[in-house]
């Protein structure tokens, strides 16, 4: 008999499932706090608590994580540099440097300008010791990637570090945003490695020796390996795997799945027994990628959000994610006590503080010069964290006119605050770790509304399921228009999803609906077609309250709290190579991920594309240890025009140009009317059916 481990290392949680390899059947599970500054103290701690004696008959180990999306939002990860050839790139790169080299391939791939060797070296040599990786992208490389295999090799040689070419990430067309996705890549190998090198490091301690897989953002699985060499893949993983588990945990085909996490609410559409994926790439940070990935509209709003008052004195949940106080509490009881000798005098009633915070220090230099109070406040957070009262104090200032804000967006400073989580502590709903803190910090927060803490309680209990209630309807209106536009519809490929907060008319019918506004003259009611599924550690108890403002009875499955972890074990091995053959003046052109043939008829470039597209996902079925697969071919023919631009978009079934053009096609934005090119997409796909 064998076992499977699945691990979920999420931005507060790390959680952990054993499943029997043959039935799926949840054996054990176990959850602890992410440690980020040393993931392998939260690992083991979460390990730690698995009670199952049988661990050397684990035989797979599947991670999943949010490690990658959260750096890309929070800006953190390595120091790339950019080289790109072939074209111009005028808007923003995440990169250290971009530089622009010689070279050029037109976009059938033939050679404009040589790439010089030379130019290549002194650039390089001009980067020893400043960035971490080299990404390499040129124009039209999916269609040639000589020049970004040539360049490669020299960075590879003269600066031996991570190298990463646009071309192995992506078959797509769309230069720029190929581009983005290359440099992301480098910038998240050293977080992605950080995660492998911890878990590694417990597995071992355990007597854990069985191979260990990743879930890619569209909830498939690749090898630890790729992994490590293409990190950006991971984008999304976390709430992919979570999706993944909640359809294994309930044996839903249909519906939608809510995640309610830590920091944030993701939500999928489920149809057929599978999530919709993005073909176009996953949007993360602000940045659009050519990553495949998860359909998933994420919302601010989670069990760490921070609750409290704004300028004008009134409640506010999120989108801020903080430490919550029951769970410092818990680590430091101490807090209790300064928390508790809050008393505010005076008629000062400014909101820029919240007497009920506290800060942790995490380290590190502010990139501005501190004053001397705040230098002092730093110095007592150096030794253990502190009420915002107790720091006030000893710098001799009234609490509410301290911010540490500033010192919280540089990450010196964690804050830790009043919670959903909390607000179930006092509840006496969750009682995993100290009420006692939860009180004192709700209790000052309801003295500053001048209301009781009871009062307090229900308001913001009402605020939290409404917030989750409008993200399921904006999720759902999301999904629609998106499938709307597979679908060919009077949309517009590029138009956006709307978005409801921005809309009075939209807001106005949802504070009817929900209650937050009772009107006398209309009472409009919100029905989902599909079900609710909520999994996540709090999602029995909000998501329940929230499906009532829907008329939705919301199924929450077994192990919900796991679900993630629970999707990563369950996971399957899915590849897929995309290999395009087109014409150029009589010639028949085989565009490989990796390589470009010139054959004589349209059955040879067949021939050998069928041939060197299972080779290559044989290879990789080999590696990631695969003993049963099946490999399906796909052709679909395109009518495209051709022109030397490579910037592409999704099109609607429509006539254009005289030409007929097929929905979920690409065609080449802004083409100059040029005869029409058939093109043929020959996708291999590869599954593991084990």
């Amino acid at each position: 008999m064998s076992f499977i481990l699945g691990m979920d290392t999420g931005g507060t949680y790390t959680d952990a499932v054993i499943i029997d390899a043959k039935d799926r059947k949840v054996l054990c599970k176990a959850k602890a706090l992410t440690t980020k500054d040393d993931l392998t103290t939260g690992i083991k701690n979460c390990l730690d608590q698995l009670e199952f004696d049988r661990l050397e008959e684990i035989t797979l180990i599947s991670l999943s994580t949010t490690l990658a999306t959260n750096a890309i939002v929070e800006g953190r990860g390595g120091k790339v540099a950019l080289l790109y050839m072939g074209a111009e790139l005028e808007e923003d790169i995440p990169a250290a440097k971009s530089i622009h080299i010689r070279g050029a391939f037109d976009i059938m791939g033939r050679q404009k300008e040589a790439l010089e060797e030379e130019e290549v070296k002194r650039v390089l040599e001009s980067l020893k010791g400043k960035v971490d990786a080299v990404a390499i992208s040129g124009y039209a490389s999916v269609r040639n990637p000589k020049h970004e295999q040539e360049a490669a090799k020299i960075a590879e040689d003269v600066l031996g570090i991570p190298v990463i070419c646009a071309h192995h990430l992506s078959t797509a067309l769309g230069f720029y945003h190929r581009t983005i996705t290359a440099v992301l890549n480098g910038r998240l190998i050293s977080i992605i490695d950080d995660l492998l090198v911890s878990t590694r490091k417990v597995l071992k301690e355990k007597g854990i020796s069985g191979t260990i897989m990743v879930v890619k953002g569209d909830g498939t699985l690749m090898t630890e390996k790729l992994a490590g060499q293409r990190p950006v893949e991971t984008i999304l993983s976390g709430p992919a795997a979570s999706v993944i588990g909640g359809l294994a945990l309930t044996g839903q085909k249909d519906g939608i799945v809510v995640d309610m996490g830590g920091t944030t609410t993701d939500i999928a559409e489920v149809s057929g027994g599978s999530v919709k994926i993005r073909r176009e790439g996953a949007n993360v940070g602000g940045w659009l990628t050519r990553v495949q990935a998860a359909e998933i509209s994420t919302f601010g709003i989670g069990g760490d959000s921070r609750i409290c008052l704004d300028r004008h004195g009134e409640i506010q949940i999120g989108p801020e994610k903080v430490i919550p106080l029951c769970v410092a509490g818990a680590q430091w009881p101490e807090l209790i006590h300064e928390v508790r000798s809050f008393r505010r005098t005076g008629d000062i009633k400014s909101y820029s503080a919240q007497e009920a915070d506290c800060y942790f220090y995490r380290g590190g230099m502010a990139s501005r010069d501190v004053t001397g109070k705040d230098e002092k406040m730093m110095e007592k957070l150096r030794e253990r964290p502190h009420s915002m009262t107790y720091l006030a104090r000893i710098i001799g200032q009234d609490p509410e006119t301290v911010d540490l804000t500033p010192l919280v967006e540089e990450g010196i400073l964690l804050r830790i605050g009043v919670t959903p989580t909390d607000i179930l502590h006092v509840q006496g709903r969750y009682n995993r770790w100290n009420r006692d803190l939860s009180n004192a910090g709700v209790e000052i927060l309801a003295r500053r509304q001048e209301i009781s803490t009871a009062k307090f309680l229900n308001k913001v209990e009402r605020m939290i399921k409404v917030k989750l209630a409008s993200a399921c309807v904006q999720a759902a209106a999301n999904f629609d228009l998106a499938e709307e536009n597979r679908d060919g519809s009077s949309l517009r490929p590029d138009q956006g999803m709307i978005s409801m907060s921005e809309s009075e008319a939209a807001m106005y019918l949802l504070e009817r609906a929900f209650g937050s506004k009772p009107s006398s003259v209309i009472d409009p009611q919100i029905h989902l077609k599909k079900r609710l599924v909520a999994i996540g550690a709090p999602a029995g108890v909000w998501l329940r309250e929230a499906g009532k403002l829907l008329h939705e009875d919301v199924l929450v499955p077994e192990h919900a709290d796991v679900a993630n972890a629970f999707g990563a074990a369950v996971g399957q091995v899915t590849e897929t190579v995309e290999i395009l053959i087109s014409m150029d003046k009589g010639k028949y052109l085989l565009n490989l991920p990796w390589s470009r043939m010139e054959c004589g008829s349209k059955e040879e470039a067949t021939f050998y594309a069928i041939h060197e597209g299972r080779k290559h996902i044989e290879h990789l079925l080999a590696d990631a240890g695969c003993r049963n697969w099946k490999i399906e071919e796909k052709f679909s023919d395109i009518m495209v025009e051709i022109s030397d631009v490579e910037d592409i978009q999704d099109v609607q079934e429509k006539t254009w140009m005289g030409q007929r053009c097929f929905p979920n096609k690409k065609i080449l934005r802004n083409s100059p009317c040029l005869p029409a090119c058939k093109q043929k997409n020959i996708a291999t796909r590869l599954r593991d059916t084990t």
